[in-house]
């Protein structure tokens, strides 16, 4: 895990970045008042470093015939490395999974997917995520919406 930024340009950089993936190099520096060398310099080492994860876009999921999605709550017994690891691998494999979330209380992991109508929900919850040997209980909530920040602040 990398240490949080303390620099006033690496937390700049980050912010602007989270507000627009695409901004290039010379608009970066420009911004920084820094040579766009040192600031391509400074981007690869927040990039090697993780505090960059990467760049991607944002896709709408209905555009991709996907408008419903779900959380999934899930509970194993007997729980051990071995068994959530399997579980994670399973589900993880699925094209209806589209995050994963491994938690502490009374569910193990929460699923999130997104898929084209209630039936595919359906079909992917009982076939997919309950049949699984050690799925003890499962909870499905529709999502009526989902929001993201876009940028998150420094603690």
């Amino acid at each position: 895990m990398r240490e949080p930024v303390r620099d006033r340009v690496d937390l700049e950089v980050l912010q602007r970045l989270q507000q627009d993936g695409r901004t290039t190099n010379r608009a970066l520096a420009e911004a920084a008042d820094l040579a766009p060398s040192t600031m391509l310099n400074r981007v690869r080492d927040l990039e090697s470093s993780a505090a960059i994860l990467g760049y991607h876009a944002r896709v709408s999921l209905a555009s991709l015939g996907r408008p419903l999605e779900a959380l999934v709550f899930v509970r194993l017994r007997p729980k051990s490395e071995e068994i959530i690891s399997r579980f994670v691998e399973h589900v993880w494999a699925l094209p209806d999974c589209i995050g994963l979330h491994l938690v502490t209380g009374d569910d193990d992991a929460v699923l999130h997917l997104a898929v084209s109508d209630a039936e595919r929900l359906r079909q992917v919850v009982i076939r997919q995520i309950s049949s699984f040997p050690e799925v003890f209980d499962e909870r499905t909530s529709l999502l009526f919406e989902h929001r993201r920040k876009a940028m998150i602040e420094p603690a």
